[in-house]
């Protein structure tokens, strides 16, 4: 396994992740990932992580973390004591089987992905909101700056508008696995801009975007 850079972090605060944005199934997670041009994030975690409870409850309930998540990236949790297994990384493994992949030895911990599934940095343990969200915006921007350096410095980016064009089966598996995506038939005036929108309506899809939405899914076939 290549070596990945790991972003160390000293914190004291309480964090958690809201359910809302943490899927359960990793195949599915990737490719929601690639349909939607999202960053994956797997998080590590096993039943007995106080740490992991902390941050499923506590930080990821977090307005702007939930917020950042839903416009950038697809996140997905891989507990070692479940039968899940995954055949997104070239061989069929247990979720722990990928543990040990990914050289994972506490918890939590969190990988960060491309939307082509490719390792980018890890996070070991456990991040207050406010670092979090710092972590959220440093890992989407694939900014090479020392994190160090950079959590110093105010960064207000938020997400990544992109109209995307994707087949009609690509829609309706983003329709069937994303609680965050939603059909759009018709104008909508008011849209919540960190959801997923799905439209064959090419005027409904501009002005979505045109409104602010971070992801649109206009279907082509």
């Amino acid at each position: 396994m290549r070596k990945f850079l790991s972003i160390v972090l000293t914190v004291f605060a309480l964090v958690g992740f809201a359910q809302s944005v943490l899927l359960n199934d990793v195949d599915v997670a990737v490719k929601l990932a690639k349909i939607e041009q999202k960053k994956l994030a797997i998080v590590f975690t096993t039943p007995t992580c106080p740490y992991c409870v902390k941050l499923k409850n506590e930080t990821l309930t977090d307005r702007t973390v939930k917020e950042l998540i839903r416009a950038n990236f697809i996140f997905v949790e891989a507990m070692y004591d479940t039968n899940g297994s995954t055949e997104a990384f070239g061989q069929k493994m247990s979720y722990a089987q990928l543990f040990n992949y990914f050289n994972v030895s506490g918890v939590p911990t969190v990988w960060f992905f491309s939307s082509e599934a490719t390792p980018l940095v890890y996070l070991p343990g456990y991040a207050p909101a406010s670092t979090f969200a710092q972590i959220l915006r440093y890992v989407y921007q694939e900014i090479k700056e020392d994190f160090s350096q950079y959590a110093k410095k105010k960064d207000n980016f938020v997400g990544e508008r992109k109209l995307l064009r994707v087949t009609k089966e690509e829609a309706d598996f983003v329709l069937q696995n994303d609680p965050n995506a939603l059909l759009a038939a018709s104008i909508v005036e008011k849209p919540d801009v960190f959801k997923v929108y799905v439209t064959n309506d090419e005027k409904i899809a501009n002005k979505l975007i045109e409104l602010g939405v971070f992801r649109v899914l206009l279907v082509t076939d």
